[in-house]
């Protein structure tokens, strides 16, 4: 563990996690081209700034990220916390399906191990569980049964809807909820994070620059590089994303004294609640990973941030 970084235990699975992670979504192609070695190297570089936790899922890529990951990983394994996620299908023909049938989960889960060049996962996540599934729980008996076996260490829930992140919660199984949690995004601070902290369900914070909008780099001009397999082209084009801009700028205020940045103050948001153990930031090479991991260098006054919590329940209004 680096001095530099910082660490959380993540609920109550014990593991002792950097407080910044990195998502390996964006190496998968999902936002625009990326070159292996790009992030290759921004996989070596979280690992040299004490970044222990890296995420990922068997969708990214069809299993690209999984691959890329395992080949990164070499002789490294015992550096890093490795989540993976299944359930959730984004190719073939079966693309835009959630499976989550207790062989259908078996299967994957060997195939990531296997991707992942790997023994164990760390922490093994049901990728956008429905709220019936969560609570009927035939699932949750293949990963118990996993987790006997030695080939995962420990599970959880990535979920969309605050109505799964709650069911995930109540349900009692689910060790970690990941959720989106950003600036533009509060509602699971007011819905599940108060849940959580009283069970010790770790919380892990993804998507916290919002696809890049706050990282102050964005401009109404980048909508035209929001092309084919990238997911910015679906949600994030026209008036929603010059909204999504508009309230970004509102947001520029968090930029002084320590905070030197809009990726940091994004980043530091996050981490400032008690709830939350860790964020999973993409990073498109070894520059970005950088940017990410200063993040958990700095502190948000409290003023600013109810400053930021005003503007979020006002839409921004006020």
């Amino acid at each position: 563990m680096l001095a530099g970084m910082k660490y959380r235990t993540l609920g109550k699975t014990g593991l002792q996690v950097s407080v910044i992670g990195l998502g390996t979504m964006v190496h998968a192609g999902h936002f625009g081209p990326m070159k292996d070695s790009e992030s290759l190297s921004a996989i070596a570089t979280a690992l040299e700034l004490g970044v222990n936790f890296i995420d990922t899922s068997d969708a990214y890529g069809a299993g690209y990220a999984e691959t890329l990951l395992g080949n990164a990983l070499k002789g490294k394994r015992d550096k890093v916390i490795i989540a993976t996620k299944g359930g959730n299908v984004m190719s073939g023909p079966n693309r835009g399906k959630r499976i989550f049938n207790p062989d259908y989960i078996s299967r994957v889960m060997e195939e990531s191990l296997q991707r992942l060049q790997t023994d164990y996962i760390d922490l093994y996540q049901l990728h956008n569980p429905t709220v019936d599934v969560i609570e009927k729980g035939e699932v949750w008996e293949v990963l118990e049964r996993a987790r006997r076996a030695g080939k995962i260490r420990h599970y959880g829930v990535s979920i969309n809807s605050m109505e799964e992140g709650i069911a995930a919660v109540k349900d009692g199984r689910a060790e970690t909820v990941q959720v989106e949690y950003n600036l533009l995004a509060q509602k699971p601070a007011e819905t599940i994070f108060p849940l959580a902290e009283q069970v010790q369900v770790g919380i892990i914070a993804r998507v916290p620059l919002r696809r890049g909008i706050l990282t102050g780099k964005m401009t109404v001009a980048d909508e035209a590089r929001f092309q084919g397999e990238d997911v910015r082209a679906r949600s994030f084009k026209g008036d929603p994303f010059r909204n999504e801009l508009a309230r970004a700028e509102r947001l520029r205020f968090l930029v002084h004294g320590e905070v030197k940045n809009h990726v940091q103050a994004a980043l530091a948001f996050c981490l400032a609640h008690p709830a939350v153990s860790i964020t999973i930031p993409g990073a498109r090479n070894a520059q970005q990973m950088r940017e990410n991991a200063a993040g958990a260098e700095v502190e948000i006054p409290r003023a600013d941030l109810d400053h930021v919590t005003e503007l979020w329940r006002s839409g921004f209004a006020n």
